[in-house]
């Protein structure tokens, strides 16, 4: 990792991409990095990820020590070297390196519920990742390379449309969601919380690296803009909304949170969908505010887990008093996962909800509705876990051990200054990260704190609290309510 941020850090100065030696016989398949305002935020959003996640797991990973770092450390190395790659080539093996080793991770327990959940998990990506290869086969044959505008280049709609389908797999969105609600249960909670926070975020790297040119600029002859930006939007909206419905009927809080998973990638490719400088910056904002919150909520869910031994929020309740560090944070990042002010993630979704305006109203509506069922959702999550009248055989708990508490509180301040400074965080750093990624230079002005800003998160919260009362009147949802 040390001689990666050299590397970084003498391309700032120098130039903008490393070449290696290795495999001079094999190229142009030899390793190349690539060193860019995306793929540095990126790499250091998943550098503090990770170094949180594994303070976290000196406390809660317990057994088979040596293989579990070992595999941590190569999944760092596999992400950095995904986002850093300057060709379709090493993207993919980058990104099938990611796949495995998250495998070995998924099934670290070694039980049947875990195993099952790897095979799924490693079935659908491998599928995925099939229809990647073969994108980038249909690239080479139309256009003899692999560079980062070769779909653009190409005249095969096929091959965009099939690394769309890939990446689609890789992030988790709907239809092709379904291995993510099993792998979280069946991971320990800070794998679950990289999972969620970077990894699949790869695939959503991957359609901003190199189906994004496409939806940007004019500059290409194909006629594929249109559609592949629709195809975009649409599953961003399924993912929203059948994502954050879900969620909400969930009883076991780790498929709630992967469910949640589902639902933040559409925001995501909402931003991507709508090819417009703005809604790439919402969408990236986004990216970097989600792995903060994500992370964070996972981890808040490991240490519940960790001192009460349970998922299940049947037997949950009054934890606020013996776990005051885990409420609070798990409350902040309730809030920011919510669009609640001013959290971090209220900042980035007025910025896609200023993008989808300026392209559709029903855009906004769609968000609205998402954001008010995430709340309700997350109300359910906190007050079930936290408040009311704690189980007998929960009198006993304590708090999590200190080198769990400080990831924790260390995320929770991050979601706090990425919210508060979120002009200046717009300013400096995501502006910084889509240079050379946009041609259009015109944007419109995002204005934070406003009377406008203030009623929507009113109203957000409202109609959550409205969501909330009628669902649990009618039986919809509860402690004892049946999953999906």
């Amino acid at each position: 990792m040390a001689c990666l941020l050299g590397l970084i850090l003498s391309t700032i100065l120098k130039g903008n991409t490393i070449c290696s030696t290795f495999w001079p016989q094999m190229s142009p398949f030899g390793l190349c990095l690539q060193v860019d305002g995306l793929s540095i935020i990126i790499a250091l959003v998943g550098f503090l990820l990770w170094l949180a996640v594994s303070i976290y797991s000196i406390s809660y990973i317990k057994t088979d020590l040596v293989r579990y770092y070992s595999l941590l450390l190569i999944l760092l190395g596999a992400v950095q070297g995904t986002v850093l790659a300057k060709d379709l080539i090493n993207f993919y093996v980058f990104l099938e390196m990611v796949t495995v080793t998250t495998y070995f991770l998924i099934i670290h327990k070694r039980s049947t519920a875990a195993l099952q959940a790897g095979y799924k998990y490693i079935l659908m990506n491998l599928i995925g990742a099939f229809l990647i290869l073969l994108s980038i086969i249909l690239v080479y044959v139309d256009t003899g390379n692999y560079g980062v505008t070769g779909f653009a280049e190409s005249n095969s709609f096929v091959a965009p449309l099939l690394f769309l389908v890939g990446c689609f797999i890789k992030a988790g969105a709907v239809p092709l969601h379904t291995w993510l609600p099993d792998a979280h249960p069946a991971a320990p909670s800070p794998v679950s919380a990289f999972l969620s926070g970077i990894v699949i975020k790869i695939g959503t790297y991957g359609i901003i690296r190199f189906i994004f040119p496409i939806l940007n600029s004019d500059l290409y002859v194909n006629n594929f803009k249109e559609p592949l930006s629709m195809l975009i939007i649409y599953i961003a909206i399924a993912s929203m909304l059948i994502g954050v419905l879900l969620a909400l009927a969930q009883t076991d809080i780790k498929r709630l949170l992967a469910y949640h998973s589902v639902s933040q990638i559409g925001y995501i490719l909402l931003g991507v969908g709508l090819g417009t400088r703005l809604g790439l910056v919402g969408g990236l904002y986004h990216m970097v505010n989600h792995a903060i919150f994500k992370g964070l909520l996972f981890l808040c869910m490991g240490a519940v887990i960790y001192s009460t031994g349970t998922r299940k929020l049947d037997n949950l309740g009054g934890l606020w008093k013996k776990m005051p560090i885990t409420t609070s944070t798990c409350i902040i990042a309730a809030l920011a996962i919510s669009g609640i002010p001013p959290f971090n993630g209220f900042a980035s979704k007025t910025v896609l909800a200023k993008a989808a305006t300026d392209f559709s109203f029903v855009l906004k509506f769609v968000m609205i509705v998402t954001a008010a069922l995430t709340f309700a959702s997350f109300f359910k999550l906190i007050s079930y876990t936290f408040f009311g009248e704690p189980k007998k055989k929960l009198i006993t708990i304590k708090e999590v051990p200190i080198l769990m508490q400080l990831p924790m509180i260390v995320l929770a301040i991050l979601c706090v200054l990425l919210g508060i400074n979120a002009q200046f965080v717009l300013d400096r750093f995501i502006t910084f990260t889509i240079s050379g990624l946009v041609h259009s230079q015109s944007v419109s002005k995002v204005e934070f704190w406003t009377q406008g800003a203030a009623l929507n998160s009113l109203l957000i919260t409202s109609l959550g609290f409205i969501v909330y009362i009628v669902a649990s009147k009618l039986g919809l949802i509860g402690r004892k309510k049946r999953e999906f």
